[in-house]
């Protein structure tokens, strides 16, 4: 497929267009938690991170090197990406029925859900995992048709970039194994080239297990317990968490994915079927853990990736007028949550905003610099991790220091060898997270300095207080 052919013009201009308006977008929304978090690895660099593998600081690094390190540089790896996933999606529909108005209603049901309007504006690790799983799959198919060296290497060079994207990867080989078990090429698992390919994939995620030997595999007990940490099933959690995925998805567009993962088992396409087998480890995965603990939408987004497209690329044999109401309803409401987004237009209710997560905190860490009386003595400080990924970002530029304060385990603590034992700290509470200092924290004095309200659009969106713990001694 040549997509310098005027047959698929249609299809680039959709997709320049959205990274255009992506672009657009970008410096004028504030970073949320897990965005600016990552940013913290670009800042940070190292082998790897408590709780997740590099490959995403490292990708941030390299575009905010270029593109600088406000909103807008750093949301144009995850617009890139989302850029070539589109195209990937693309010819991996078009291969079906060789259609391009089925392939690109195909893509455009993608962009059709919020999810990945959202996550093809952020760099996560699942954002970078989503541009190797149809190469990977792909590849697959090149070793059992051809068996050449290069496919093998390609194969181990991109489960090992999965690898370094985040540690879920490991579910990327069950589905390649089932496939080589049906397709009884039992010679494939034989083959000294297998060796490559293993190799290829152990020195790509050399980093990780280098980072993990000189701290006590601390990533690996983390995530084993993140994933899977209850004993019990939560059949509460459980109903939210298949709740969340049913409006982040689409309503009328996630069903589809079952649909196309029933489609890709029943066709004797062997592309689709190994993609169904990819498709039905995650979800199992993912369904599985959701039992135990409340997953977030994004956790099963590399399911909803593959077979939103396929099922709607099926389903248009059955009802163009139903993808033509469920893609339309999706792009309406996707298109609406961006001008949200860039020009605030509902008046929320009190602390009720959307916009909580990702908005003020340019204005709060210029006014809690304002509080620093005494730069040698006087440092900031929040009581949750998520104050601190945010905090320390739109901190940059001050001179002074900000300190996660709290009881829990994490990157913070191996960035963060020593507390401010002695200094003055003034604590950033919020609305959303607030810690009674004199209750939690060893200080000679406590006292508040000041505080403010966030508004918008003349509704309180988030409350703000500063307080000052005089001779900070640590934690109660």
């Amino acid at each position: 497929m040549h997509l310098a052919r005027k047959e698929h013009y249609p299809f680039l201009l959709l997709i320049t267009l959205v990274a255009v308006i992506r672009l657009l977008l970008a410096p004028h929304v504030g970073l949320g938690v897990d965005e600016a978090h990552y940013l913290l690895y670009a800042m940070h660099l190292d082998l790897s991170y408590f709780d997740h593998p590099p490959l995403v600081g490292w990708v941030q690094a390299l575009f905010t090197s270029i593109f600088g390190s406000g909103e807008f540089g750093t949301r144009t790896s995850a617009i890139f990406v989302g850029f070539l996933v589109s195209i990937f999606l693309y010819k991996f529909t078009y291969m079906i029925h060789k259609s391009t108005h089925e392939a690109f209603v195909a893509v455009l049901a993608l962009h059709g859900t919020f999810i990945f309007n959202a996550l093809f504006m952020m760099l996560m690790p699942d954002t970078l995992l989503f541009l190797f799983i149809i190469p990977i799959i792909f590849s697959v198919i090149a070793v059992q048709n051809s068996g050449s060296i290069k496919s093998w290497l390609l194969l181990g060079l991109l489960l090992g970039l999965a690898g370094l994207s985040k540690y879920t990867a490991i579910l990327f080989i069950p589905p390649i194994i089932l496939y080589i078990l049906l397709k009884r090429r039992y010679d494939l698992l034989y083959t000294p080239k297998l060796l490559l390919t293993l190799g290829v994939a152990i020195l790509v995620i050399s980093p990780v297990l280098i980072w993990n030997i000189q701290n006590n595999w601390l990533s690996f007990t983390y995530q084993s317990e993140h994933v899977i940490g209850a004993k019990h099933i939560n059949w509460q959690g459980f109903i939210k968490s298949i709740s969340a995925q049913f409006f982040a998805y689409n309503p009328f567009l996630m069903p589809l994915a079952f649909y196309g993962l029933y489609k890709s088992f029943t066709s004797k396409n062997d592309t689709l079927l190994l993609s169904a087998l990819f498709g039905l480890v995650l979800i199992l995965f993912f369904t599985y853990a959701s039992l135990y603990k409340s997953a977030l939408p994004h956790w099963s987004a590399l399911f909803y990736l593959l077979f939103i497209p396929i099922g709607t690329l099926f389903f248009l044999e059955k009802s163009t007028k139903f993808i033509t109401f469920a893609v339309g309803i999706g792009l309406l409401l996707s298109t609406f949550a961006y001008i949200e987004l860039r020009y605030k237009i509902i008046t929320f209710p009190k602390y009720k905003s959307i916009h909580r997560d990702i908005y003020g905190f340019d204005t709060i860490m210029q006014k809690a610099n304002e509080e620093i009386k005494e730069s040698s003595k006087e440092v900031l400080g929040v009581t949750n991790w998520t104050l601190a990924s945010r905090a320390i970002y739109y901190n940059r530029n001050y001179p002074s220091k900000v300190y996660l304060i709290d009881k829990r385990h994490d990157q913070f603590d191996l960035w963060e060898k020593n507390m401010p034992i002695g200094k003055d700290v003034i604590f950033i509470n919020t609305h959303f997270f607030h810690k009674d200092i004199k209750k939690t924290m060893r200080c000679n004095a406590v006292s508040k300095l000041s505080s403010f309200d966030l508004k918008i659009n003349t509704m309180i969106e988030n409350s703000i207080e500063f307080i000052l713990c005089t001779n900070f001694q640590g934690m109660k």
